[in-house]
């Protein structure tokens, strides 16, 4: 503890280290001499130090305690008074006075560990990487243009923003609407006389949206004024939210298109700027005291400038000559594919302006919003106070109302001023549709627990209670009905997957009775899903531990594969308060390819997997892990790891190579298939356990101990023989037809009178097939006899010099094409390649 002399406010030291001696020089300051120098400090509260010893440094380690909080300043050249906690300090130089410098070098040495060297020698390697620019995907064209409009026409008026619609070009033509929008109003009030109730509700809200200032009925100045092929009419309808009674939302059809043509075909999507659903709940889960709201009609607080509001004109009522009444949306609607890109520039762009002032409330905002719903989580309800009024303060300053607050904590709410929310919250990806999954991920606040809610559907339950039977169109809308973004339920709903799979290996029809084996595994993933409902698992990773009782965090991946799936799951292991605690993170799961591969190939894509997993987990949070531990139980994967990859297939070597880059080899550890909690993610096993005292929800049992107790096997050797790269040299080889064996041969000149016969042989053959009469030796009697019975004509000539010379050039041929056949080839190869050039 150290405090400040004359006072009793102490305040603690952080880091600190002994030595034997300082070794500074002696300071000797007349403090009132210098007050009478410089007026500016004639009324700091100083004393004098004739002769003072330094007998402590503070570093940055405790900067809190000289933070400046009062300072008293005269000319640049002067010196300067500072007020800390710790009482008034005056610094600066004299020019008169020669300074005196003292230099202090402190060195601290410590031994550096195998893997740390390993570190800095791949730091070291990738900043020769970085050398190299790197080549970047350019911006599409239609997002740069996007981004422009967003920049260029996005200003502030008053506490809201302006921006204009994203369109495709500058200039525009629209088609005739105004008929396609009086038949769809016509229609939309056919819906509502059939629902009194209804019919004065929508009325209300056309009402009110005029108060708003959202719409305005037209003007007879805008008739006149607006070219009409810039104008467009967006038709209306109403939609009802299973999950929300009561709730009617106008959204506008810009979707329904003219000869081909829509608004929405006019108009750009925009970059994506909205922050992934895991990413949100992973800050969500990381403090204990959780909270949340959502902001009152995004898209409406948006202004739309003068220049686009002609092509959001609308139709509702009739005036008194019984024609349709006209309005003109003043705001984003809902249904423009442009309005999401809109609101979250807007909002984003806000926060940035007030991120000086309120830095950790800007960062909120940015991050940790998910479409229009914003959950946080911290250490304390006085820093939830704090965060959420910050938050709200913020957005009331862009034309946003943040409402609906809900929290575990009772406190919160109260002290926020709003009312205990005991209402569950549902995550939804498809915040623009009021689409109803058949599993979605909810938070109870007063469980403070991660629940799912079944669908209400009349057509998801006559399917799901076995009123009807499953078709292939049937189980597909249930796959994609599903919203389970961190895999809470993967090892349930990695088996509707895999029937999906097999479905279409077996070619069934889309509206075609599923087969027997496929429907009994249907019959059981119902049975699994009626389970579902008792799945709880907390929200908060270490329950109401605050983030300085959290030590020793370390990430647990397990991967493992099938023949049919393979996936990885990872947890949170760390001693909270002298307790070992886990927590189910998230995980992931996939299908094996419908081509046939082998075991070791389907581990090793659960490897990397799992390595990407983990690079996500370290993305999506802000806490400092200590240690990652990667479990396989794949001992030919362990052995490629650590093999050089070069040697292997493809396949292999690649992701190899992709693991190598995302992990560190030592990291990699062997675990028994009975306790790999990946297991139950690759097959139809038995019914997952899915309680939440299970090894799924609470990790395995072993993560429980020391390190000590955990499974240890010698790692397998590396440079297995499996999957090695095949090398295939091939060689062209030509062998040469042997006419005469030289090795039969003593004497040159009898081999070259040898080949010279065999020649005239050869030339005789070619002459008898042309009719001419063949050329002949002396004949022996028996050769004599064989020529009287041919019927051609003979000569008798004897061997010629040109035959022992072309016989001597045979021969040399032959005896180079036996010994130099690479060489022919290749000067064969040049000078066919010069003939085709020539």
């Amino acid at each position: 503890m150290i405090y400040a002399k004359g006072s009793k406010e102490k305040f603690p030291l952080f880091n600190t280290r002994t030595v034997s001696e300082l070794q500074l020089p002696k300071q000797n300051v007349r403090l009132a001499e210098v007050a009478k120098r410089y007026q500016h400090l004639a009324e700091v509260p100083t004393k004098d130090y004739p002769s003072e010893l330094p007998k402590i440094l503070i570093g940055l380690d405790n900067l809190y305690l000289f933070a400046p909080l009062e300072s008293r300043i005269g000319r640049p050249s002067e010196p300067i008074a500072v007020r800390s906690r710790l009482g008034w300090t005056i610094y600066g130089s004299e020019k008169r006075k020669t300074s005196v410098h003292t230099y202090l070098n402190l060195h601290s040495g410590a031994r550096v560990s195998n893997q740390e060297l390993h570190d800095l020698i791949r730091k070291q390697y990738e900043m020769d990487e970085t050398a190299v620019t790197p080549f970047t995907a350019p911006e599409p064209v239609d997002e740069k243009r996007a981004r422009e409009i967003l920049e260029t026409t996005t200003r502030r008026v008053g506490d809201r923003f302006e921006t204009g619609l994203l369109w495709r070009k500058d200039e525009r033509w629209f088609p005739d609407s105004y008929p396609m929008a009086v038949r769809r109003m016509r229609a939309l009030e056919r819906k509502l006389e059939k629902d009194p109730a209804l019919k004065q509700n929508v009325c209300q809200q056309i009402v009110d949206y005029q108060k708003r200032g959202y719409a305005h009925k037209i003007t007879a100045e805008e008739i006149v004024e607006t070219p009409s092929s810039t104008v467009w009419y967006l038709p209306m309808n109403v939609v009802i939210n299973p999950r929300k009674p009561g709730k009617v939302r106008l959204v506008w059809d810009a979707a329904a298109s003219v000869g081909g043509v829509s608004l929405n075909s006019a108009l750009l999507k925009g970059p994506d700027m909205l922050v992934p659903l895991p990413k949100v709940v992973c800050g969500f889960r990381q403090g204990p005291v959780a909270f949340g709201g959502d902001i009152q009609e995004m898209y409406h607080q948006l202004k739309i400038r003068t220049e686009d509001k002609q092509a959001l004109r609308f139709m509702f009522g009739s005036d008194s000559t019984g024609a349709p009444q006209v309005y003109v949306m003043d705001v984003a609607t809902f249904g423009a594919t442009c309005s999401p890109c809109l609101a979250q520039f807007v909002k984003n762009l806000n926060a940035k302006q007030f991120e000086k002032e309120f830095p950790e409330a800007a960062v909120a905002i940015i991050e940790k919003h998910y479409v229009d719903d914003y959950y946080d989580s911290v250490d304390t309800v006085e820093e939830a106070v704090e965060r959420a009024r910050q938050v709200q303060y913020i957005h009331s300053k862009g034309g946003f109302h943040l409402r609906n607050w809900v929290s575990n904590s009772e406190e919160l709410l109260q002290r926020i001023g709003e009312r205990s929310a005991d209402t569950a919250v549902h995550f939804s990806r498809d915040k623009g549709t009021e689409y109803e999954r058949v599993l979605g991920i909810v938070w109870e606040p007063v469980d403070d627990s991660f629940c799912f809610a079944t669908a209400s559907k009349t057509d998801f339950l006559r399917i799901l209670n076995g009123v009807e039977h499953a078709t292939e169109r049937a189980v597909l809308s249930f796959v994609m009905a599903q919203l389970d973004p961190m895999g809470f339920l993967t090892p349930i709903t990695i088996c509707e997957k895999m029937l999906v799979q097999d479905l279409w290996r077996n070619g069934c029809e889309w509206d075609a009775r599923i087969d027997e084996v496929s429907f009994q595994k249907w019959l059981r993933w119902i049975q699994m899903m009626r389970n579902v409902g008792s799945f709880k698992l907390p929200r908060s990773y270490f329950g109401g531990a605050k983030s300085n009782e959290i030590t020793n965090l370390q990430l647990h991946v397990f991967a493992d594969a099938s023949e049919t799936a393979y996936g990885c799951v990872a947890y949170f292991r760390a001693i909270v308060q002298g307790e070992v605690r886990c927590a189910l993170i998230m995980s992931r799961s996939k299908v094996a390819p419908l081509k046939q591969i082998s075991i070791p190939r389907l581990e090793l894509l659960a490897a990397v997997l799992g390595a990407r997993l983990s690079r996500a987990v370290l993305e999506n949070h802000n806490i400092v892990i200590g240690k990652i531990f990667y479990w396989i139980d794949a001992s030919v994967v362990l052995s490629w790891i650590r093999s050089d990859q070069r040697r292997y297939r493809q396949f292999v070597g690649f992701r190899i190579g992709k693991i190598l880059t995302l992990t560190r080899l030592t990291d990699w550890r062997w675990v028994p298939t009975r306790v790999n909690v990946a297991d139950q993610l690759t097959k139809w096993g038995k019914d997952p356990d899915m309680h939440p005292n299970s090894s799924w929800v609470r990790g395995p049992a072993f993560l429980y101990q020391s390190e000590e107790g955990w499974p240890k096997r010698e790692l397998p050797p590396a440079n297995t023989t499996e999957e090695l790269r095949i090398h295939l040299l091939l060689h062209e080889v030509k062998e040469s037809d042997v006419l005469v064996d030289p090795g039969r041969f003593s004497k040159w000149t009898v081999l070259v009178r040898t080949m010279a016969c065999v020649l005239r042989f050869v030339s005789n053959c070619k002459r008898n097939v042309a009719g001419l009469p063949i050329e002949v030796l002396r004949a022996t009697n028996k050769q004599a006899k064989v020529l009287k019975l041919r019927k051609g004509a003979s000569i008798r000539r004897p061997l010629q010099q040109s035959e022992y010379q072309q016989a001597e050039l045979f021969l040399l041929k032959m005896a180079q094409v036996e010994n130099f056949i690479d060489e022919l080839t290749v000067l064969k190869r040049n000078r066919d390649v010069r003939l085709i050039s020539g």
